[in-house]
C-alpha cells in the first residue's frame, strides 16, 4: 500500500523530532558530566593544602632550623632570634630556588657570603608582619657571630654544613576563634660538613611537634604572634607509658638494688664493729 504524502511529511517530522530529543539529551548529559567534574575538582582543591603547608613550611624554616622555645607575644622574644631565622630562611629559600650562595659577593678576609640586608628583612617582614620593628647591625647567638657590613648593607654569614637541628613538616592547619594554627613536625636535619656549600637534607620522621599561633594583620595576610607545645605526639612518645611509682625503668631498679644493698652492708659491718 502507498504512502500518503501527508504521512510521509508526518514520519519526517516524528523522525526530526527524535533526532533533536537524542541530540538534546546527549547536550544535557554532557552538560551535567562537565559540571560533576567541575565540583569534584572544586571539592579536592579545596581539600588539598598541600600548597598551603609548602608555603607555611617555607615560612618557618628558619625558626624551625634551630629550635626555637615556645613564646607568646612575639614583642617578647629576643629580636636576634628572629633575625638569624631569617638569615637562614633566605639561605634556604636561595637553594631551594636553584640558586647558589655563590651568587653572592664574600667577604675578602672571613670568605663568609655577604647576604644582603634587604632580603633578610624582607623574610621577616614576611614572617611576622610590616609592622614589627628590624634593627640593624652585628649580633651573636649560641650558634654564630653574625657580623653587619654598614657599607655593602648585608650580613657576612659563614659557609658552613653544619647548621640547624630540624626542618619543618606542616602536619595540619586549623583556624580557631580568629587564630591560624599550624602543627609542624620536626624532622633532624641531616648536614654535610665534608661539603664546602651549606647543605640541608632532612631525615623522614619528625621527633617532635609545635604549633605556630598566626594572626591577621596588614593586607588581611597572616602572621607569626606565637609559638606553644603541641598537643600531637609522635608515635614513640605516644607509645611510652607514663612512669609511676609501682613502674620503674629497668636501669633505676638496677641503681635502687644496687643503693640499698651497699646500704645494708654499710650497716652489717657498723653492727659488727659496734659488737
Amino acid at each position: 500500500m502507498a504512502i500518503s504524502k501527508e504521512e510521509q511529511l508526518r514520519n519526517n517530522r516524528r523522525l526530526s523530532r527524535q533526532i533533536v530529543g537524542a541530540v538534546a539529551l546527549l547536550l544535557i548529559l554532557i552538560g551535567l558530566f562537565t559540571v560533576l567534574g567541575w565540583v569534584v575538582g572544586v571539592v579536592r582543591s579545596a581539600l588539598d593544602d598541600t600548597d598551603r603547608r609548602k608555603e607555611y613550611e617555607d615560612r618557618l624554616y628558619g625558626m624551625v632550623l634551630f629550635d626555637t622555645l615556645p613564646f607568646d607575644d612575639v614583642n617578647s622574644v629576643d629580636p636576634t632570634i628572629f633575625r638569624e631565622a631569617a638569615i637562614w630562611g633566605t639561605v634556604y629559600q636561595i637553594q631551594k630556588n636553584g640558586g647558589s650562595l655563590d651568587d653572592y659577593e664574600r667577604d675578602e678576609e672571613t670568605g663568609s657570603v655577604i647576604l644582603p640586608k634587604l632580603e633578610v628583612d624582607t623574610y621577616i617582614a614576611s614572617l611576622l608582619g610590616p609592622d614589627y620593628p628590624i634593627t640593624d647591625g652585628s649580633f651573636e647567638t649560641s650558634q654564630f657571630n653574625y657580623l653587619y657590613d654598614e657599607e655593602r648593607q648585608g650580613y657576612l654569614v659563614p659557609v658552613t654544613g653544619a647548621v640547624g637541628l630540624y626542618t619543618p613538616e606542616v602536619e595540619k592547619i586549623r583556624t580557631q576563634s580568629g587564630r591560624t594554627y599550624v602543627t609542624v613536625g620536626y624532622i633532624p636535619t641531616l648536614n654535610n660538613p665534608s661539603s664546602g656549600e651549606l647543605t640541608m637534607t632532612a631525615a623522614t620522621e619528625p621527633t617532635k611537634y609545635m604549633d605556630y599561633v598566626f594572626e591577621r594583620g596588614a593586607n588581611r595576610k597572616w602572621y607569626l604572634c606565637g609559638l606553644q607545645d603541641s598537643e600531637m605526639q609522635t608515635a614513640a612518645a605516644a607509645a611510652t607509658p607514663a612512669p609511676t611509682a609501682d613502674s620503674q625503668d629497668p636501669q633505676t631498679l638496677v641503681e635502687n638494688n644496687l643503693d640499698s644493698s651497699m646500704t645494708d652492708a654499710v650497716s652489717g659491718i657498723s653492727s659488727g664493729s659496734a659488737d
